[in-house]
């Protein structure tokens, strides 16, 4: 009998590098680089300096970000996944359920390096990972269980490290079943006011990934029906779309991404690109009495709570709406400097945003079914009235960031941590990453000094 799970697993074992598209390679160099930004940029970051002192440094197998020697597998792959997470600026993709595809990049990275294997190998990896996680994306909603998108590391880090380890597509299967039937993370992970859990959900999931594909290797089994049982008897009774596990479209659902510009949640990335636009348009920002936003049902539910009017940690800033667009209305710019530095909490700030409505539009749900529509409204004390609107941020799959805009994002990312030279060089080397005969020629890159 073959299974849900085992559909999904031939499909991902399928993958190889010589049967990539040019497209779908550009993509998983475009996915790599973005994600290292994203986790160069946090360096340093609390969460990931816990972790760090939690998990002890082991036999040196990966390479850390920012560490000066390599670390156990474990260690780099928790710590990894932290920093890429952590700043809220990586890749996004939405179905039925969200997710951040780029928490797969860390961990294959880390499995490759460990492997002693090529760059190629890296981009099977890339690519199955996100094959895999978006495909589940849209077979089932983990959100209609009340679990949190990143349940789905359990059985998607297992097919990433199989990939990278170029194990058997059977011992794939049993580790995907072992962890798949485990992670079961609960959807208050991202409710009302956030904490660091937010950041380790995932690489918790594909630290754990390893020793499920241990126990696989060495003949342990697992429940490859427990997708098929959330489909006929469980809580996704008749709600599993099957054929979106294998479908056999030419296009990799890498090549299918957004990216982010600012360092959010991802539904706020519109509404915070037009109140940079009406910043431009304000002689004086004093003169705000009031500010209006408008935006799609779900979007006002997670972001703009009671919770986010008021929020007690970066965590939640992050995450909220009116919080955001104050900054941005405010400072004419929204980046990761202004969190770590709490520029959500000073009075200027505070002052503005009980002076801020969030207003559910549920035409947008029917207008842009696929996007993430916003309008803000700007109204000044002398009763002036500025109005900005849009469909989709930049960076959303139908409005894209080119490569230059991309690499800008990684240099701004990059550069202030590891300086010029040393960010021109990573971005080299990933742009030539299928010609790298080790991965390590990369990761060597990414230590200090």
């Amino acid at each position: 009998m073959t299974t849900l799970l085992n559909r999904l697993v031939a499909h991902v074992d399928a993958i190889r590098f010589d049967a990539l598209s040019a497209s779908a390679v550009a993509a998983a160099k475009r996915a790599l680089l973005d994600a290292l930004g994203c986790g160069i940029a946090a360096t340093g970051c609390e969460p990931a300096a816990i972790a760090a002192r939690a998990v002890p440094r082991g036999e040196p197998a990966a390479t850390v970000i920012g560490d000066a020697l390599p670390a156990s597998l474990e260690r780099a792959v928790l710590v990894n996944g932290i920093l890429v997470r952590y700043l809220d600026m990586m890749d996004v993709y939405s179905a039925r359920d969200v997710c951040h595809p780029a928490e797969n990049v860390p961990l294959a990275l880390a499995c490759v390096e460990q492997a002693q294997q090529s760059g190629r190998r890296l981009i099977e990896a890339i690519v199955a990972g996100y094959e895999a996680q978006l495909r589940l994306a849209h077979a089932l909603s983990l959100q209609q269980m009340g679990m949190h998108h990143v349940t789905a590391g359990g059985i998607v880090a297992p097919l990433v490290i199989a990939k990278a380890w170029a194990l058997d597509g059977a011992v794939a299967a049993q580790a995907a079943a072992l962890g798949g039937c485990r992670q079961f993370t609960v959807h208050a992970l991202s409710k009302g006011g956030l904490s660091m859990a937010k950041a380790i959900g995932y690489p918790w999931a594909a630290s754990d990934a390893i020793l499920a594909v241990r126990l696989a290797q060495e003949g342990y089994t697992g429940p490859t029906g427990f997708l098929d049982w959330l489909s006929t008897d469980g809580p996704l009774k008749g709600s599993i779309d099957a054929d979106a596990l294998d479908g056999r479209d030419a296009t990799m659902m890498i090549e299918r991404v957004s990216y982010k510009q600012f360092p959010i949640q991802f539904e706020l990335q519109t509404p915070v690109e037009l109140a940079l636009e009406l910043h431009r348009r304000i002689a004086d920002v004093a003169h705000i009495a009031r500010v209006e936003i408008d935006a799609r049902p779900i979007t006002i539910a997670r972001t703009a709570d009671p919770a986010k009017f008021a929020p007690k940690n970066r965590e939640t800033a992050d995450h909220s709406l009116p919080v955001c667009v104050a900054m941005a209305l405010l400072d004419g710019k929204l980046t990761a400097a202004q969190f770590e530095s709490g520029r959500w909490q000073r009075d200027d700030v505070a002052a503005l945003v009980p002076r801020i409505a969030a207003n559910a539009h549920a035409e947008y749900d029917e207008r842009f079914p696929n996007g993430r529509p916003a309008a803000v409204r700007v109204t000044l004390h002398d009763g002036q009235q500025l109005y900005a609107f849009q469909g989709a941020p930049l960076g959303d799959v139908t409005r894209p960031m080119d490569d230059a805009g991309l690499m800008r994002k990684f240099l701004s990312n990059a550069s202030d941590v590891l300086g010029d030279r040393r960010a021109q060089a990573i971005a080299e080397c990933v742009n030539r990453i299928e010609s790298v005969a080790r991965v390590d020629e990369l990761t060597r890159l990414l230590r200090a000094p």
